[in-house]
């Protein structure tokens, strides 16, 4: 929903600023149709419980965000950790690095890397690659 939109379902004009606060509302609502929201904010924006609510959902979502960026900073550690020992398995032919970068990144994301690097395919990998192909 606009800013235009709301203003039109409301009759409220409002600020760039106050807007921001309300799409995030908007958006934390769900499915809920623009009319009914707007019905809705027109009837209890001045409410401290509504108020409130949008503080936390603020926060929790600020929580959320943070926590997502620290999964995809450990994602990406494991994944450099996994590739580094593809190579060594792959210099070393030793099975217990393989072993390892597989349980860290799985056989497929493994098997892919290795397809790309150009490093050798173990019979586990193409047995992998005959399974991934044939469905």
């Amino acid at each position: 929903m606009t800013q235009q939109e709301f203003e039109d379902r409301t009759g409220k004009v409002i600020t760039s600023e106050e807007y921001a606060r309300i799409e995030a509302m908007y958006m934390a609502a769900g499915n809920m149709d623009k009319d009914q929201f707007c019905a809705e904010y027109k009837k209890h924006s001045s409410s401290a419980l509504v108020a409130e609510y949008y503080r936390r959902i603020t926060v929790l979502k600020g929580m959320l965000e943070e926590r997502n960026n620290e999964l995809d900073d450990a994602w990406q550690k494991r994944t450099n950790l996994a590739e580094f020992l593809l190579g060594k398995a792959a210099a070393y032919d030793d099975t217990d690095f393989h072993r390892e970068a597989v349980r860290l990144i799985g056989r497929k994301t493994a098997v892919l890397y290795k397809v790309k690097s150009g490093l050798p395919l173990w019979d586990e990998d193409i047995k992998c690659l005959e399974e991934v192909l044939a469905d």
